[in-house]
């Protein structure tokens, strides 16, 4: 199971998802590169895509394409994130 969520990682939800056990990839980037948006100079993860056990033990990458943030034309505040999950 994956889920998208858009809210700031310090929130109930997101804290709730991961102390269930779920994955919150965002998390498992260094803090150099942990953002998915930047708002009035303010850069903070706020999209999340959540693994279930099964899949975070599958082989996995995940990114964040710091496209729209670093850009002054921008389709978007928010940047794509990108997750590819080998399945056995």
């Amino acid at each position: 199971m994956t889920s998208g969520l858009n809210d700031f990682t310090y929130s109930a939800p997101v804290q709730t998802l991961a102390g269930a056990g779920l994955t919150d990839l965002p998390a498992t980037l260094s803090d150099a590169e942990r953002y998915t948006y930047v708002h009035d100079g303010n850069s903070q993860v706020l999209d999340h895509i959540l693994l279930s056990s099964v899949l975070a033990c599958a082989s996995y990458s995940y990114d964040v394409v710091h496209v729209n943030s670093e850009s002054a034309v921008r389709q978007s505040d928010h940047d794509p994130q990108v997750a590819r999950i080998a399945l056995p």
